[in-house]
């Protein structure tokens, strides 16, 4: 990166409040712990903390530059300070001149669940041809997704960049920020579902995500979804070029294994074999919607087979291994209701599940085969920020898991009692739990399980994870 330090002005809309000494700006952080020598430094203030009592630490770990949301300039240091209104406004602003600097193809992608591993798919794919950036983890909001374009360099090619929200209006934001070629939406569902009224709601914010398509953009929706499928959507990407890739373009999808689906997708002509490794027909659709992306840019057939191969799972996602005698299925990442019930699918292979029991080569539909020898045990959490919806859909959750087969439900945390109680009411054999602590794995696992941990972030399942671990 280089950036003059008017340049930063110009696209920030700010003012330079003293001297410019003429340094170029090498980096941008909003943490003093991750600062290099010439780095521009955004100070963020939160409900709790006011990153301008960082300027002068920033200064002395090498930033060269930094933004002020106030109008006097500290006296503890004297590299140039710039005047915004916002330092959040004004890191999107400057994110969206940086990614303008450069002549890349830009992928975006959103959804209520999967937009991480899709993420990571489609750059997978993508740098089997091109010189290809993706968002850091999953910094995906609006400090996040500027650093991820920060990290841009002149002969990159393509940008992958993941978008998330709470509230409407944010996504707006990030897609103006990012200027996506080709936008992908994953699925809409009940996740951060406490700020809107309804589906609908979160289905008119994820299409925010087409306000800042450029001109002959691309937007790639999930087919199989009726909200995106619907009036709303229709309505929203009128005049925009729009894909639907869904199971009439899965020829063939097999389970092999336990974590592993062999598929054969169909798209304009080309037929790609892939090995999806991560369990799961939801995890299908993310590796279709993620090779409509490579074979609309110019990846090849087999360039995305090899994607696939070289392809691993991002942490605590549906990860399976052996320990103490069990299977452990580690999702502990994150959780929302669909991401919940279709991981009790992977536990079980339930023949609900129509894309894992497909036959790769015979076309017909055969009921899937029992995976698990062992009880079938489910350790689940609390899914957060569901607001008004939170006790309904926790109970569902626990009634699809009795009757999907869960042999032991054990429920953690202060939501999840809805989750006993649900399972309970359909003759399911449980135990709950208020704290992970309260959880002694030795009394209630035994050699011979296949245990499902998954759980909303705040939960830090990890821990629970660790304890099996021993």
């Amino acid at each position: 990166m280089q950036l003059k330090i008017s340049e930063i002005v110009a696209a920030t809309g700010g003012r330079l409040l003293n001297d410019d000494t003429g340094k170029i700006v090498t980096s941008i952080s909003t943490d003093t712990r991750t600062i290099e020598t010439g780095a521009l430094f955004v100070p963020i203030v939160g409900p709790s903390f006011d990153g301008h009592e960082y300027i002068g630490a920033a200064a002395e770990k090498g930033a060269i530059c930094a933004l002020t949301e106030r109008q006097n300039a500290p006296t503890d240091t004297d590299i140039p300070l710039i005047y915004v209104g916002s330092g959040r406004r004004a890191l999107l602003d400057l994110a969206h001149f940086y990614r303008m600097k450069h002549d890349v193809k830009v992928v975006a992608v959103t959804g209520s669940a999967g937009k991480t591993t899709t993420k990571d798919m489609m750059a997978e794919i993508l740098g089997q041809r091109f010189k290809t950036k993706r968002t850091i983890k999953n910094f995906n909001n609006e400090i996040g997704m500027p650093l991820s374009i920060f990290r841009l360099e002149p002969d990159d090619e393509v940008l992958v960049l993941e978008m998330g929200m709470n509230h409407a209006g944010e996504i707006h934001e990030l897609s103006l920020a990012g200027a996506p070629d080709y936008a992908v939406i994953t699925h809409i569902g009940d996740a951060h579902i406490e700020n809107f009224e309804n589906r609908e709601g979160i289905l008119h914010a994820k299409l925010e995500i087409a306000d800042g398509l450029r001109a002959g953009g691309t937007i790639i929706l999930n087919g199989d979804d009726p909200l995106l499928t619907g009036e709303i959507a229709a309505k929203k990407i009128a005049g925009l070029r729009a894909l639907f890739p869904g199971k009439k373009n899965i020829y063939a999808a097999e389970a092999v294994g336990f974590q592993e689906t062999r598929c054969r997708f169909h798209w304009n002509g080309a037929d790609v074999d892939v090995t999806v490794p991560i369990p799961g027909a939801h995890m299908v659709m993310n590796a279709l919607l993620a090779t409509v992306v490579g074979l609309e840019m110019g990846v090849s057939p087999a360039e995305i087979t090899r994607a696939f191969e070289n392809f691993t799972p991002p942490e605590g996602r549906l990860n399976i291994f052996e320990a103490r005698g069990m299977t452990v299925i580690d999702d502990v990442y994150n959780a929302n209701p669909a991401s919940v019930i279709e991981a009790i699918k992977v536990l079980c292979r339930s023949p609900e599940n129509p894309v894992a029991s497909r036959r790769l080569s015979g076309g017909g539909e055969r009921e899937a085969e029992a995976q698990v020898s062992g009880r079938r045990v489910a350790i689940l959490g609390d899914m957060e920020e569901l607001g008004h919806v939170a006790e309904a859909r926790h109970r569902e959750c626990g009634e699809f898991a009795a009757r999907a087969g869960v042999d032991l439900l054990i429920a953690v945390g202060k939501l999840s009692r809805f989750i006993y109680e649900g399972f309970a009411s359909v003759g399911g054999n449980g135990v709950h739990f208020e704290k992970s602590e309260d959880f002694r794995p030795d009394e209630f696992l035994k050699t011979g399980d296949t245990v499902l941990i998954k759980a909303s972030r705040g939960m830090q399942f990890e821990k629970i994870v660790d304890k099996i671990k021993g």
